[in-house]
């Protein structure tokens, strides 16, 4: 049965059109009713110029008919037969396949360049969708403009089951804001693999069908069909952190992620978090198409920082990420590669303060370096020096360090030292710290690096030898010396200490003379020749600038200390009376001499070298002459090294170089004057008094190693200029002196009248040695033996009937006890601020004299009362000195300049009124008149507490060259030393020419008639030359 349903025609821009005829057909085999419902399709929300169904009236029949809608302007007719075999949609030839039409998908967007999607020309029928964007008609609402039209089609309702058969269902048009805004009815069969869809054409453009929901996927995401699902198969290899500088010469901290499988870099974008400590310090990304790394802000990051950057990439228009990816850790700076805490060994090699920069140096107006300052930091509990200075035992080149353009990426390593010190008992717990001193580069500026823990250990070596009365070996053992003459006491390589041994009144044998030699120079000191000490120094090398002997005088020249490069340090005590060797780790199984073998074996100490056994066999305090006399040398012989066999060590010497305490300014203050150490009356009087370079403020390279007041460090140079200026080789080679003079120490009264036999006089240094304050508190410490200084003491009174020898070994007993004090940090004592002192108390009995009764002992050294001076506080100011002698009388400007002149004495003082009289006269040469000029004054030169050296104007006799008369050719000058105002007695000295005069130290001096002093003798003729006698 058919039906003729009537329909009205649509109607373009408003205007009235005539009816079209829409035919409907509707095949049914078994039903001829005609049994229907009314169906209406809505007609608002069309578009403007769109052509909308004015009115349909749609029929279902009864019986599972098919109701279809057709614009008349088309006639078609579509029969569907249902009978018993069955006509089914699913089959290929009952529908169309609409193929790969894949801009109809869901998610598709219009393409404006290619137009927008419209069925209003399908043929009515049944469709297969059949494209990778999908095969089913969405059943939800897609976006306006998207299924490739502006307004989409969807379903509304479900997939039919596949018992359902044919399923009628309603499409709907996504109109404005309106997800159905218009329906169309749909038929649909589920056929298993695949859904038909009786479709007809849409009344009105842009309108069209959704298909599927699938998309192509967009560029650089992939499938294996092209469309989605799609995947971002970049995978993120690594994230690294680098660095360079920039076109600025500025430090870039860069992150750079190492990605493969990029089909379109262009797609890629990095997003970039930094981290220090794991916080997020800055975020940013960046596109790989366009930038290799990501570069940090310099104001987000500083120096010292330990920083991360993490990493993922994703695709540039939808968040689909790859895992996230850490870089290492990277340490922006300068990074410290030693070992924390470092451990250094006294005397040990050079261990190195490794570090690297992980960062560039670049040159800022042609500097291309950085300079880094080396500080060591010392605790508050830590030693210090009377001073207030703390004790510098670690040690460096140089206080600054360069790390440049070209090596900033390399191992640097500054290297330190711990030298020996002659110290005990005691370890250190330091710090060092770098930091920068740059201004030019920015990026360095106020840098300062972790400290860095150091501990010190020191070596304990505490043996001694001593020369005096007795020879008292490293090793503990005790003989006598009773050889005059000159001999080896110490030796290890190029270090030597000779004595020449010659009798005195007040021992069987004396110290006359010392001296201490090393590979470059020589001290020397000499009692005998002039029966005052003298000083002076030599070199031994052919480059006299050369100097490694360091040189202290102590209280004002009473007493020296000498040390050698290697640390073993030689003390010279008053008179000579006694010469110590203090051995360092460095002498252990190397040392050979009267000292004996230092290997803390007392049993080999008298066996001759070369294994020709022991000498004699040892009885404590007798002599031993085979030994004694083995190590006899020539006066002061410089000794070849390959004599005794021993290795040649002086590269090392050579390579220790400058030693820089590097002392951080906040580890260098001075303790407040609340400290129980009275600061006002000490002096550093060693190298190691911190200084600023004053252009940039950088710690000043010096060190300390705690010396006293009244030691002050003397140049060798100085030294060498007296030695050169006053000790001519007739006044060297003059005879020796046999007498010493009496000691300038006094005791108020010994209570005893006529001779001293041994034992009174054992009995009184018992009591005044023994008994004393400083006897007392030093026995305790160790090396100091009280029971030897009774002894000598007794011995020297027995032999010279002089009680002043009790106070000569009272005096060495407080020399030797103060020198172990200072070695033994053990005895050292904490202050109430934290500092590590020597033991205040315990110094401060040990002043020499007892500070005369004229002034009071502090810390071991004198505060003299108003009026008196000194080490000892023994000169009064208002008197005038005391002097003995001069040098070199008469003065022959022929051999010295005579410009200077030592004045000797039995005791000065070191004191700014110290002051030489000069008045010279003219000597007529008819009746020998001596004519002033005039007196003139000058600052004395403090030599030592017996000598002083005075300058002499100039005269004309100081001329070398032809004279026109005599009175020139000779001078009369007489020399006083005042304290102020208070002169002494003149002394004559008489300056000469010796062309013209013929003079011996017996009788006056005799004019020569024919000399080549004067230009008007016409009797002389110049000798000839030795080059022209010759020929």
């Amino acid at each position: 049965m058919l039906l003729i349903v009537a329909a009205v025609v649509c109607v373009l821009s408003g205007a009235a059109a005539a009816p079209e005829n829409v035919t409907v057909v509707v095949s049914s085999s078994t039903s001829t009713s005609t049994d229907s419902r009314p169906a209406t399709v809505s007609t608002t929300n069309f578009p403007k110029n769109h052509r909308p169904i004015e009115e349909v009236e749609v029929l279902q029949p009864a019986g599972g008919g098919l109701a279809i809608v057709m614009p008349a302007s088309t006639p078609r007719t579509v029969l569907f037969k249902k009978s018993s075999s069955g006509t089914d949609p699913c089959s290929a030839d009952n529908h169309v396949v609409l193929q790969d039409e894949t801009l109809r998908s869901f998610n598709q967007p219009v393409d404006e360049d290619a137009g927008a999607l419209c069925d209003q020309e399908l043929d009515p029928g049944w469709y297969q969708f059949r494209s990778l964007a999908g095969n089913t008609i969405p059943t939800s609402c897609p976006a306006m403009n998207h299924c490739g039209t502006h307004y989409p089609i969807w379903l509304r309702g479900e997939i039919p089951k596949l018992d359902e058969g044919i399923v009628n269902s309603q499409g709907c048009v996504h109109v404005d804001d309106d997800c159905c805004g218009h329906s169309m009815p749909i038929l649909l069969k589920n056929c298993t693999d695949f859904i038909v869809y009786f479709l007809q054409p849409t009344p009105a453009c842009d309108m069209a069908y959704c298909a599927g929901h699938m998309v192509p996927c967009p560029l650089g995401l992939e499938s294996d069909t092209g469309f989605t699902p799609c995947q971002f198969l970049v995978q993120l290899i690594d994230v690294k952190i680098s660095v360079d500088l920039n076109k600025a010469n500025g430090i870039e901290i860069r992150c750079q992620a190492e990605i493969d499988q990029v089909k379109a870099l262009e797609t890629v974008v990095v997003e970039v978090d930094w981290l220090d400590s794991g916080i997020v310090i800055h975020q940013q990304k960046y596109m790989p198409a366009e930038q290799k790394y990501a570069v940090i802000p310099r104001k987000s990051w500083k120096l010292g920082q330990t920083l991360q950057c993490r990493a993922r990439v994703r695709h540039i228009s939808i968040n689909t990420f790859t895992p996230q990816v850490l870089s290492e850790e990277f340490f922006a700076g300068i990074q410290i590669l030693s070992p924390n805490p470092m451990q250094l060994i006294e005397g040990g090699n050079p261990v190195e303060l490794e570090f690297t920069s992980t960062l560039p140096v670049g040159c800022i107006r042609d500097n291309c370096c950085i300079q880094l300052q080396v500080s060591v930091v010392y605790p508050e509990k830590t030693y210090f020096c009377p001073t207030g200075e703390p004790l510098d035992r670690l040690g460096v080149i140089d206080c600054l360090w360069n790390v440049c353009k070209d090596d900033w990426n390399e191992t640097h390593g500054i290297p330190f030292r711990v030298r020996y010190d002659n110290l005990y008992h005691g370890n250190q717990q330091l710090e060092i710290e770098l930091k920068t001193h740059t201004l030019e580069h920015k990026d360095w500026t106020d840098y300062t690096m972790p400290r860095q823990q150091v501990h010190v250990l020191g070596v304990d070596v505490s043996e001694k030898c001593v020369s005096s009365s007795m020879i008292h070996t490293f090793d503990g053992l005790v003989y006598e010396h009773q050889l005059q003459g000159t001999f080896l006491l110490y030796k290890n390589n190029l270090h030597e200490v000779h004595v020449d041994y010659r009798p005195c009144h007040y021992r069987k044998m004396c110290n006359c003379a010392v001296r201490v030699q090393s590979k470059y120079s020589a001290f020397v000191a000499d009692y005998c020749k002039k029966g005052y000490l003298q000083i002076w120094s030599e070199s031994t090398n052919t480059d006299e600038t050369l100097q490694d002997i360091t040189i202290i005088q102590q209280n004002e020249g009473r007493s020296y200390k000498l040390v050698f490069p290697s640390g073993t340090t030689v003390v010279i005590g008053p008179y000579l009376s006694f010469v110590n060797v203090h051995v360092f780790a460095t002498d252990m199984g190397r040392t050979s001499g009267l000292c004996g073998s230092f290997d803390r074996d007392g049993s080999n100490d008298l066996d001759l070298p070369n294994g020709q056994g022991s000498a004699c066999k040892y009885q404590p305090r007798a002599s031993c002459e085979a030994f004694s006399q083995h190590w006899r040398v020539k006066e002061f012989q410089v000794l070849d090294v390959t004599e005794t066999g021993q290795i040649d060590r002086s590269g090392k010497e050579e390579d220790e170089g400058l030693y820089c305490a590097c002392r951080s300014p906040y580890s260098s203050k001075i303790m407040p004057a609340a400290s129980n150490i009275t600061l006002v009356f000490l002096e550093h009087e060693s190298t190691n008094v911190i200084k600023k370079r004053s252009d940039d403020d950088v710690i000043a390279c010096e060190s300390s190693q705690c010396f006293h007041k009244n030691g002050i460090e003397m140049s060798e140079e100085y030294l060498k200029f007296t030695a050169s200026e006053f000790f001519t080789v007739k006044d060297v080679l003059e005879k020796q002196t046999d007498v010493l003079l009496k000691p300038y120490e006094k005791i108020q009264s010994d209570d005893h009248g006529g001779e001293w036999n041994l034992h009174d006089a054992k009995l009184f240094c018992q009591n005044y040695v023994a008994n004393s304050l400083a006897a007392q508190q030093c026995d305790y410490v160790a090396d100091v033996k009280v029971s030897d200084r009774i002894v000598e003491c007794a011995n020297d009174i027995h032999t010279t009937n002089d009680s002043s020898w009790a106070a000569v070994a009272l005096n060495n007993l407080k020399y030797d006890c103060k020198t172990e004090i200072y070695r033994n940090l053990s005895l050292w004592e904490e202050t109430h601020d934290g500092k590590i002192v020597p033991p205040s108390d315990l110094l401060s009995s040990l002043c020499i004299n007892n500070c005369s009764g004229t002034g009071e002992c502090k810390n071991g050294v004198c505060m003299c009362k108003g009026g008196y001076v000194g080490s000892d506080c023994s000169i009064n100011q208002n008197l005038p000195p005391v002097i003995t002698g001069l040098t070199m009388n008469p003065c022959d400007v022929q051999e010295t300049s005579c410009k200077y002149v030592i004045v000797s004495g039995p005791k000065f003082a070191e004191n700014n009124d110290l002051r030489c009289g000069i008045e010279v006269f003219v000597v007529k040469d008819r009746d020998h008149t001596a004519i002033s000029q005039g007196m003139t004054f000058s600052t004395a030169e403090f030599l030592s507490f017996q000598a002083v050296i005075c300058t002499v104007p100039t005269l004309p006799v100081h001329s070398v060259g032809k004279h026109f008369n005599k009175d020139s050719t000779r001078a009369l000058v007489k020399v006083s030393v005042c304290y102020g105002k208070q002169c002494s007695d003149p002394l004559e000295l008489w300056v000469i020419d010796s062309r013209c005069w013929h003079c011996d130290l017996e009788s006056p001096c005799e004019p020569k008639l024919h000399g080549p002093c004067f230009f008007y003798n016409p009797y002389y003729t110049e000798p000839a030359s030795k080059e022209a006698k010759a020929q």
